[in-house]
């Protein structure tokens, strides 16, 4: 199935799901942002993209101001719900694409499994002009890493894939080792590179568990119910037969800080 943009509207559909079952990003992540941005209890923070909070909360609960526009309204509505608490958060619903911000008025953009959803044309031009002199893009990414032991449930379940067409057929899947791994693209006409860390993680997931976290991937929810149901079927047999009813994921959370120039 081709990469379509219109996709990303696609999250919307599960976002209790989201909350519920997609990887934390870690403490440690947050800190080092912090420290690399050199943020301070003043500073503004512009979140793009904050699907149900789980990357906002962390910034939310050290005290910053921040703005978050999600394109999603189911996703804002839980968002809104998660951070009830936390009077320093406003959630605004629609596309960061066309919603009209003050220039030069943020510390700090960031956005966490998001990025790569923003329309190009103005992907890095509109953060821009929305920081401040010296201001701070941090792109977070999430990335399905191998276990460098094998990746024996990776390549037992390609089958599967291959089979309900969620494979590119021009390009091998293959899992980066953390050491592969590299900075986020950015406008060097606009930016200039300033860090880059991976945070490894391990989660072990029971058949339900992982079932629903395939369920909130868009590749998947784009396809048809029926054609959904058949591959998680497969997926359950496959883990419940050759893998003792759980899989051991490793993912690495990436952060790219760059510098507006």
């Amino acid at each position: 199935m081709s990469q379509d943009n219109s996709r990303k509207h696609s999250f919307d559909e599960v976002a209790l799901l989201y909350n519920e079952i997609r990887p934390r990003y870690p403490e440690a992540l947050f800190s080092t942002l912090i420290d690399v941005t050199r943020l301070h209890e003043e500073s503004k923070l512009l979140e793009i993209g904050p699907g149900t909070g789980q990357a906002t909360r962390p910034l939310a609960k050290r005290g910053f101001a921040i703005t978050a526009i999600e394109l999603g309204v189911a996703l804002s509505e839980v968002a809104k719900y998660e951070l009830r608490d936390y009077k320093n958060v406003e959630i605004f619903t629609g596309a960061f694409e066309e919603i009209t911000l003050p220039a030069n008025s943020f510390d700090l953009i960031f956005a966490a499994t998001a990025f790569h959803w923003i329309d190009p044309s103005v992907r890095y031009s509109k953060p821009h002009s929305l920081l401040k002199d010296k201001g701070h893009l941090a792109i977070i990414h999430t990335h399905h890493i191998s276990d460098e032991k094998g990746d024996h449930f990776f390549n037992a379940s390609q089958a599967i894939y291959d089979r309900y067409d969620f494979t590119d057929k021009n390009q091998k899947p293959k899992f980066l080792k953390n050491k592969e791994l590299k900075a986020s693209d950015i406008d060097e006409h606009l930016f200039k590179l300033t860090h880059f860390q991976v945070f490894p993680t391990t989660i072990t997931y029971n058949v339900t568990q992982f079932v629903k976290l395939l369920n909130t991937y868009s590749n998947h929810l784009a396809a048809p119910k029926e054609v959904q149901q058949a591959f998680y079927e497969e997926m359950e047999n496959l883990i419940n037969n050759e893998f003792q009813g759980k899989v051991e994921k490793w993912f690495s959370m990436s952060l790219t800080v760059a510098e507006k120039i």
